[in-house]
């Protein structure tokens, strides 16, 4: 089963860029596949670390992505004397899927170490 999530990123991907270029939300709404891949991803992580840990991640997630919105909104006020919103969202969206997806790149990398080693 874990070779099913090793494909999943691909597959979410792709199912993502086709929804952005079917429904031209990249012109209409500013958003890419990124941000639409983002919930999919959460999912994957729930399973994979089932998988991998028999626990999920979820919860650590959720810790992980309050300290990426309060760090984006500190570096934002700093920079900008403000918070912009539309700007800190867009800005706290994407850096939640790169942190979600090096997340699960971890976890795919170390399911695959234990199991080669459970052999």
């Amino acid at each position: 089963m874990l070779f099913f999530w090793i494909f999943y990123p691909f597959i979410m991907m792709s199912a993502s860029h086709f929804i952005v270029k079917r429904w031209s939300l990249l012109q209409r709404y500013q958003l890419r596949t990124s941000d639409i891949a983002t919930p999919l991803l959460y999912i994957g992580l729930h399973y994979l670390s089932l998988q991998v840990f028999s626990v999920s991640v979820i919860p650590y997630m959720i810790m992980i992505v309050s300290m990426i919105g309060i760090i984006v909104a500190v570096v934002q006020a700093r920079i900008y004397g403000d918070i912009h919103y539309k700007f800190y969202f867009k800005m706290f969206w994407r850096f939640t899927f790169l942190v979600s997806l090096l997340i699960y790149i971890f976890l795919i990398v170390y399911g695959l170490i234990r199991l080669l080693y459970a052999f």
